[in-house]
């Protein structure tokens, strides 16, 4: 297998980092994006509507995550496809970035993936962010088909998979003879307008993860540690540090992304009480989960993820400020999805960016 070394992408992502084309609220080098989880019940009216809210808000991205399904036991509901929900929303906005977080490797043949990035980049005029994944949901692999090797297997076709769309996005005719992916003097246009390329963010889940961390080191330009706290990230971080040592690269030149979900959030404290009360009266697209455990899911899921009033959220949020560089807050995943997601977005420009 030819296993290709990516070029420093310290010049060229100098003006996308340094905050210039970004109109986001929070932390000085902190910047703050939008997520949705598509597959629990969105309709694209949902998707285009809450897009364009986190845009007007100034948000630096809008990001949505890759899967055919929700919960293999729950209520089936709908599930827009990720990069087609992405091209769709290409033209109905002009300045947020749109990504995925993250996108399964497995799910598109590698040069496919970056014919459609591409193409999305050249679109939005250079606004297409990767965030890819080695995958994991195994019963979406076996209900569409797809084989579902080993978690190591799973990676080792990751690390080819980016080392193709790097040679397709820098390269003319690149050839590749891997283990799982082959090229042969691919014609490959148009190229991203980003260059070198497209920013790629290396999705894991797990605190100790070295083969994962040494992917992100040598291949991409970030390590998005999806549901990592504070402290977690703090130490992914230290964990990144001593692999970019062992792979011959500058960790200045990495970036981290987390991904932790706002429940609920308040105006006030009185607020959230209410707001709290509200969700447990919509409708839930969900209807595993009967009238008599909502509340106690509700409180569970404030209990692992970001809910209160402003004081409350400014400080959970502030706690990333020394670890990571984007923070993809995703919006509520029960009740009214819409109306939830534009009230989460209203409050966090409102009462809570602006103090980060």
């Amino acid at each position: 297998m030819v296993d290709i070394q990516l070029p420093s992408l310290r010049r060229c992502h100098e003006l996308l980092w340094s905050g210039d084309l970004c109109q986001h609220q929070g932390v000085a080098g902190v910047k703050i994006g939008i997520h949705i989880e598509p597959q629990m019940g969105y309709t694209y009216d949902d998707i285009v509507i809450l897009a364009k809210a986190a845009e007007k808000a100034n948000f630096y991205s809008f990001t949505v995550s890759d899967h055919f399904f929700g919960h293999v036991k729950g209520s089936e509901k709908s599930s827009s496809e990720a990069w087609t929900t992405i091209a769709l929303l290409t033209p109905q906005t002009k300045r947020i970035r749109l990504g995925t977080q993250v996108t399964s490797q497995s799910y598109r043949n590698p040069a496919l993936l970056a014919k459609i990035v591409a193409t999305l980049d050249n679109a939005s005029n250079g606004r297409m962010d990767l965030g890819i994944g080695a995958g994991w949901k195994a019963a979406e692999y076996e209900a569409y088909g797809y084989p579902f090797p080993s978690a190591k297997t799973r990676i080792l076709q990751l690390r080819e998979a980016l080392q193709i769309i790097n040679l397709l996005w820098t390269e003319e005719r690149p050839s590749f003879n891997g283990e799982f992916y082959k090229l042969q003097e691919t014609m490959f246009l148009p190229k991203p307008i980003q260059k070198p390329r497209v920013p790629i963010f290396v999705g894991t889940e797990k605190l100790k993860a070295p083969m994962m961390e040494e992917t992100a080191a040598r291949y991409a330009d970030g390590l998005d540690f999806v549901n990592g706290t504070p402290v977690e990230c703090a130490q992914k971080k230290e964990r990144m540090k001593t692999m970019c040592d062992n792979v011959g690269r500058d960790f200045a030149e990495m970036k981290m992304s987390v991904g932790p979900m706002a429940v609920v959030l308040g105006e006030d404290e009185d607020d959230y009480e209410e707001k709290k009360k509200q969700i447990l009266k919509q409708e839930w697209l969900e209807k595993s989960i009967p009238e008599t455990r909502k509340e106690k899911y509700l409180e569970t899921v404030i209990s692992m993820e970001i809910a209160g009033p402003p004081d409350v959220v400014v400080e959970k949020l502030l706690k990333y400020k020394a670890e990571v560089d984007v923070v993809n807050i995703g919006l509520p995943i029960i009740g009214d999805l819409r109306g939830n997601g534009l009230d989460t977005i209203r409050i966090l420009k409102k009462h809570i960016t602006k103090r980060l």
